[in-house]
């Protein structure tokens, strides 16, 4: 693979493209939602919380587990210990998601995911792995969208990248990301193979 091609595959994906979602203004910071603070003591208590999100057609979107929910009356918003979120897209490798607590709006589509937030989708035919580490994620799920404005580290095979402000992140096909503050990456280039030796040529 040729020095110019590969740039170019890594900047489809690392690189600012496509921002025309009809909620992103140009130069726009992250705007990530504060932790939702709790008043008084939750209303009830899930043990061991298995959700599934449909589409229209019947399709399943998201998937969610927590081995315990706490909802809130005011403002009907639910705290999960340890959640593990699957986002599902047909055709493509899951995103699964796990954090130490999360947040969840009370109509369920904004998941604020907070401690330690480690973010995988495994290989395709044509993509390497990817990994996305940081300490806080705010998903909307319906927008294919997340966002953090914490330092966040990539992997993606055998790149990375670390930004110390954050970064957006359209997860759905084709996928996008935008990056903030400083940022550090490194592309690792397969080493040209090696010429093979020449014959031996028998002396006079």
């Amino acid at each position: 693979m040729t020095l110019s091609t590969r740039e170019a595959m890594i900047a489809v994906v690392l690189a600012a493209a496509g921002l025309a979602a009809w909620w992103y203004r140009g130069g726009r910071q992250p705007e990530v939602a504060p932790a939702v603070p709790q008043h008084g003591r939750p209303d009830y208590v899930v043990e061991q919380v298995a959700a599934v999100t449909m589409s229209d057609s019947g399709e399943p979107l998201r998937r969610l587990r927590a081995p315990q929910l706490r909802h809130y009356p005011e403002g009907g918003g639910s705290e999960l210990d340890a959640p593990v979120l699957r986002l599902l897209e047909p055709g493509q490798p899951d995103w699964v998601v796990r954090s130490e607590q999360a947040w969840v709006s009370a109509d369920g589509d904004e998941v604020l995911l907070q401690g330690r937030v480690l973010a995988e989708r495994a290989a395709a035919a044509d993509q390497p792995p990817m990994r996305i580490l940081t300490s806080q994620l705010l998903v909307l799920d319906d927008a294919g969208y997340a966002e953090t404005d914490r330092f966040v580290e990539l992997e993606r095979g055998d790149d990375w990248l670390t930004a110390v402000d954050g970064m957006q992140l359209w997860f759905d096909a084709p996928m996008r990301s935008r990056f903030f503050g400083r940022v550090r990456q490194r592309l690792a280039f397969a080493e040209p193979a090696a010429a093979p030796d020449a014959p031996s040529v028998p002396g006079p």
